[in-house]
């Protein structure tokens, strides 16, 4: 689970492009209203109150009272921007994404989520590349022979009785969650992949899990199964 230090980062960061992304609007309504004569006391004390009213939105969904994303997609894409020029290490918006959403969606957890209508869904790359069964069409298959963390993850969707599902990509996740239709989703991928997912499947509850790249990204990668079992405990039981 996510530590303390890395909760305040996401917090700081979350909040940090917001405050960014602000002044663009902010500065418009400041050059509307001097331009029309209000002065520059009015015009400056209108500029920061938009300003605020953007984090006063961004409170609201960091702490469960606005299920619309639009204020993290709007920090995300500024991130962004600032990592594009090298001022943000690699994967920090996407990261950031993860952590602020599942914060978000841990103020859901007395609500009642029914396992039929929980969907496990996992990245292709968890499986082994030497395995012969195409388990992104029956994960079922599955021998459980250790090999890669699927096995584990099986046994967690037997115990728990939740759906569970291998997407070869953005596309087919998306047709996965349109198909299954489910109200909680526990999302094993890539920092790239899961935040767009976590922003795309929007009003779905959704709890992102990073995985691993103990090979590379994208080849015989790996999760912590215990990690995803703690989160269905939370959510179903």
């Amino acid at each position: 689970m996510t530590g303390l230090k890395e909760l305040k980062k996401a917090e700081l960061l979350y909040h940090a492009g917001l405050l960014l992304f602000s002044i663009a609007p902010s500065l418009i309504v400041f050059l509307l209203l001097f331009s029309a004569g209000a002065g520059s006391a009015i015009s400056l004390a209108s500029g920061l109150v938009t300003i605020t009213a953007f984090q006063i939105y961004g409170i609201f969904y960091e702490k469960g009272l606005s299920g619309n994303p639009l204020p993290l997609r709007l920090s995300f894409w500024t991130l962004k921007v600032l990592q594009s020029v090298h001022r943000l290490e690699l994967h920090t918006p996407e990261k950031m994404v993860v952590i602020m959403n599942n914060r978000k969606a841990f103020f859901k957890i007395n609500h009642e989520y029914s396992p039929g209508k929980t969907l496990i869904l996992l990245p292709h790359c968890l499986q082994n590349h030497e395995c012969p069964i195409r388990l992104t069409f029956n994960p079922d298959s599955c021998e459980r022979c250790g090999k890669c963390p699927i096995g584990k993850l099986m046994d967690i969707k037997d115990r728990f009785g939740t759906n569970i599902a291998i997407a070869s990509g953005g596309t087919s996740a998306r047709r996965i969650v349109e198909k299954t239709r489910p109200s909680l989703i526990i999302a094993v991928a890539c920092p790239v992949d899961l935040s767009l997912g976590i922003l795309d499947v929007h009003p779905i509850t959704t709890v992102g899990v990073l995985n691993e790249w103990r090979n590379g990204p994208c080849f015989d990668t790996w999760v912590d199964s215990k990690e995803l079992e703690a989160a269905l405990e939370l959510f179903l039981n």
